[in-house]
Parts: C-alpha cells; structure tokens; sequence
C-alpha cells in the first residue's frame, strides 16, 4: 500500500448519504496505525453518472458553500472531499489497476483536503 494508490474499497454497512457498497478510493496511510488508513472515494465526472448516487441528487456542486469536489486529471476522476473518512484496513478489496497517483495530484489533494477541513469546522 502507497499513499495515492486507488482501491476497490467496501463500503458496505454505511448509512445515509455515506457512500455504500464497492467503491473506488484513494488511500493514504496513517503514521502509527497498522489497521487503520484514509479514504477518500472517487466517482465519475460525466454529470448523468452523479445521478445514480443518492449523495449528487439535486446538488449542483459548483454552487457548495464548500468546495468539496476536486476533479484528479490523472484519472479523470472526482475525488468526493465530504465522503473522505478513516476506514479499517480490511475494507480494501484490491489495488485498481495498480494506479498510483503522482505527486502533483497528491498535493493537490493534501491541500484541497487541508482546507475543505478547516473551512468546515471553524464554522
């Protein structure tokens, strides 16, 4: 397991507007924690694929107090920053075609992350 590597993870037992069932994620490992990693789901950017998951219904995601969506070039994906969580190590299923993202969208993350946190909890 690498930090930015993408999993199919499973989601299952959430409640809610929490993601569910296999989903891919990325992963990023937790200093000191040997079962425990963090998880932020990816999802499709074509906007009619949104509208299969209950948590894009009726959202229009550029209009969010938050920013909480970060599109990853790499793998022209969405990286969901209001679904990201700690997940137990045995929810990992496999590596997705052992992608790994690079440094640039690592960053990125780790920055839109940072602040995504920091607005919503000042609040």
């Amino acid at each position: 397991m690498k930090n930015g590597q993408i999993y199919n993870i499973d989601f299952n037992g959430n409640k809610g507007s929490e993601i569910n069932k296999i989903h891919l994620g990325i992963i990023f490992t937790i200093p000191k924690s040997n079962n425990m990693l963090f998880c932020i789901p990816l999802t499709s950017p074509k906007e009619k694929h949104f509208k299969r998951f209950s948590i894009f219904e009726n959202r229009n995601h550029l209009q969010l107090k938050h920013q909480s969506l970060v599109y990853i070039d790499q793998t022209d994906s969405i990286a969901t920053l209001d679904q990201m969580r700690m997940i137990s190590i045995k929810r990992l299923l496999n590596p997705y075609k052992n992608v790994i993202l690079n440094d640039k969208n690592i960053k990125l993350l780790i920055v839109k992350s940072t602040k995504y946190l920091k607005n919503i909890l000042k609040e």
